[in-house]
């Protein structure tokens, strides 16, 4: 078996013990785990749409009246006051994400299959990630698992087991057996659900209120969908025509479209990285672990990098953009209800769609959007008395986008503008002006809300976004000695509004566009806080004056969002750039880093400071400390973001185009000394493949879809090469 075992597996020699071991497919609507076992197959299902919850008015309109009170106690750097007063006002109605309204992403259920299995030998479970197939074998069994994009339904088949038992499990709803059929319907606060599972043998399938019997069969397949009534449709007929339309295909068929479907996809941007041949044959925990006890497996990373495309692939083609978990949860009440926190996390799911030449992937992430941003016009008129539309750290499918229940992590009001960016960057990889044309209201509204939001601080003189506040984190307040989350301009607010306007005005530019906020946005942004180095520490200052901090070694590291992802802080502010070291090792030196996602934000910011052994270094330890058996991230517990973002930051150490030209191998990881990248994408529409040897360049091409000049550094020299319209261009590579 291990000779098989190559190349975008993974594989085990035994069960998954628990959720996070089991093994993930995704229809990009449907989701299901394969945990592998013998004696009791478990297939825990899920679809995109099914959260509990419902649409409600969280919005808090008394934050409108004391918002000159709060920002009279800010300008008088009474910061603890402030931080009381917006306790009481600048939060939700109720309690928020805790409130049963709010509603959480939840679990289809399980599919628990039971039968006897004398013979194990031999065991081996794996998931294929170029065609999107797991398989279990063991003695005579062999099970092949799928769930179909173009049929919208999950497909089991079994052979080599003559009798099976089973059951569905879910704590809410109700479940009917009937020969041959296992039906799921419920409904909560706002939609219906229904899961249809059925099945088909050469033996005999009874029925009784327990579950399903099949006896005397040499093989059973199983099709299983979910739906729920999140669109208007009503739940069961959809499942029924879906399933219908999966019989008549046929397993075989369906196997074939879900391996065309995954493949095409995963084909279009590939890796390859060096290999250690005392690795490839092992088993992927067992790699795993050999990176834990400090072995540098460089293929693994590989593997990690394709396990993100796959999980894009798998999670990101639907009504809904992937949410905390993707579209994988095993519970009523998923952790942090699985939602969409958007102070961070849904950006980082998003970071490299379009540089893995899976522009489509951010499609339901843009709709999205669209929908979040009509509620948000609601928010911004009644919490602040301003036009446009605001959103805050957390939102759900019913378009939450009042602030939290706690300033603490709550108030973050520039988490749309941070979304808006996504928008910006999709055009400038793609040059679809025809995307610009339709969602520049989207944008122009966003930037709108703060023409109207931002205030003079009547000690600096600068516009500022008070009341401001740093992701989740806190500084001590010099009066009192508390801990203190409020103050008039925090750092990432004023860089997310500065990159705001400037990409604004270029979207403008582009088509030829000019109104109420095209001429006001250049003095407004003349008028913001520039980003300054802390007197204190030599780092990029988190706030807007110089405090100390109440966690130096805090996961958010959101001081840094001008270097990555904005492009503020390059290699044309060295003293930024500096800075922003200094900021990241005090950070790491106090513990930071200790989640997945941030160890992943992490990797992404060394990329950018040209750091190809601190690069390395984060990798290893997102492997050794942040990594599941099954290759999920871990927050602790799962969280997906991570699985996003690090692939996003090995791009980054091999390519970079956010300064107006290439660089290659910017920030080469030390153990990578040769390798390969083919169909990459890049800012300005542009396509590249490239090979390297001892750290250097020594093959490659480009291609614009226009006729165009680019400047790239290349092995130390600077180029310009004149590209034709679809025609690749060698990238020279002499000396």
């Amino acid at each position: 078996m291990k000779k098989q075992v190559r190349g975008n597996l993974l594989w085990y020699q035994a069960p998954a013990a628990c959720w996070e071991e089991a093994l993930p497919l995704g229809s990009g609507r449907l989701g299901m785990m394969v945990y592998g076992g013998t004696n009791r197959e478990i297939l825990q299902l899920n679809e995109e749409t099914l959260w509990s919850g419902r649409p409600y008015q969280w919005d808090n309109p008394a934050c409108r009246e004391q918002l000159p009170r709060i920002r009279e106690l800010l300008f008088r750097r009474q910061y603890r006051q402030a931080q009381e007063l917006c306790r009481e006002y600048l939060v939700c109605r109720g309690k928020g994400c805790e409130d049963e309204g709010y509603g959480s992403y939840q679990t289809a259920g399980e599919l628990v299959l039971e039968s006897p299995a004398p013979d194990t030998t031999g065991y081996t479970r794996q998931l294929d990630l170029t065609t999107g197939i797991a398989r279990t074998g063991f003695g005579p069994v062999a099970r092949l698992h799928t769930a179909s994009h173009q049929y919208q339904i999950t497909a089991s088949h079994i052979t080599g087991t003559e009798r099976c038992r089973l059951s569905f499990r879910r704590e809410e709803g109700q479940i009917r057996y009937a020969p041959g059929e296992i039906l799921v319907t419920g409904s909560n606060q706002a939609l219906d659900y229904c899961t249809v599972i059925q099945v088909q043998s050469d033996g005999v399938c009874e029925a009784d209120h327990q579950g399903l019997t099949l006896e005397g069969c040499t093989y059973f397949t199983i099709l299983t969908c979910t739906a729920t009534s999140y669109q208007g449709e009503a739940p069961e007929p959809v499942c029924r025509e879906r399933l219908a339309q999966g019989w008549q295909a046929g397993f075989c068929r369906i196997l074939d479209s879900q391996r065309q479907w995954i493949s095409q996809a995963m084909g279009r941007c590939r890796l390859t990285l060096p290999a250690d041949p005392d690795a490839a044959d092992l088993p992927t925990d067992q790699r795993l672990a050999r990176v834990a006890s400090g072995r540098t497996d460089p293929d693994l990373l590989r593997l990690y990098f394709d396990y993100g495309k796959y999980l894009m692939i798998c999670s990101g083609w639907g009504t809904l953009p992937a949410n905390l978990q993707g579209i994988w949860a095993n519970s009523l009440l998923t952790p942090w209800n699985g939602d969409y926190h958007i102070n961070i996390n849904l950006q980082m799911n998003y970071w490299f769609v379009d540089a893995v030449d899976l522009p489509e992937y951010g499609q339901p992430l843009y709709r999205y959007l669209t929908f979040l941003a009509r509620h948000g016009q609601k928010t911004a008129s009644s919490m602040y008395g301003c036009r446009g539309w605001v959103a805050h750290t957390l939102t759900n499918p019913w378009g939450y986008t009042a602030p939290g229940q706690d300033p603490l992590w709550g108030a973050f009001h520039t988490a749309a503008a941070w979304c808006c960016r996504h928008l910006y960057e999709h055009y400038l990889y793609t040059g679809d002006r025809d995307f610009l044309e339709a969602y520049w209201p989207m944008v122009r509204d966003c930037a709108l809300f703060y023409l109207d939001f931002l205030t003079e601080d009547p000690e600096t003189g600068f516009l500022v976004p008070a009341p401001s506040s740093s992701p989740e984190n806190q500084f001590l307040d010099p009066a009192s000695g508390q801990r203190v989350s409020i103050c008039p301009a925090a750092a990432m607010d004023c860089q997310i509004l500065r990159d705001l306007f400037r990409f604004t005005l270029a979207w403008a530019e582009e088509l030829k566009i000019r109104d109420e906020v095209t001429d006001r946005l250049p003095e407004y942004l003349r008028r913001l806080p520039p980003t300054v180095v802390s007197p204190r520490y030599g780092t990029i200052q988190e706030w807007n004056e110089d405090f100390e901090e109440a966690e130096p070694g805090h996961r958010h590291i959101s001081q840094l969002y001008a270097l990555y992802p904005a492009a503020e802080i390059n290699a044309g502010t060295p003293e930024l750039m500096e800075a922003a070291a200094k900021a990241l090792q005090r950070r790491l030196s106090y513990g930071g880093g200790h989640t997945g996602w941030s160890r992943a934000w992490i990797i992404n910011f060394y990329a950018r400071l040209l750091d190809g052994q601190a690069v390395e270094h984060h990798l290893q330890a997102l492997l050794q400390k942040s990594t599941l058996p099954n290759l999920f991230d871990n927050h602790p517990p799962f969280q997906i973001d991570g699985n996003f973002g690090a692939p996003a930051g090995m791009l980054e150490a091999l390519v970079q185009s956010h300064e107006g030209f290439l660089r290659l191998l910017p920030a080469l990881p030390p153990s990578w000394d040769h390798g390969r990248l083919e169909g990459v994408r890049v800012r300005g529409n542009m396509a590249l493949s490239f090979a390297w040897e001892n750290g250097r360049v020594v093959s490659g091409a480009i291609r614009a879809a226009a006729d165009r000049q680019v400047t790239i550094l290349v092995n130390g020299q600077r180029l310009t090469l004149d590209l034709k319209k679809d025609v690749p261009t060698p990238i020279p590579c002499e000396s």
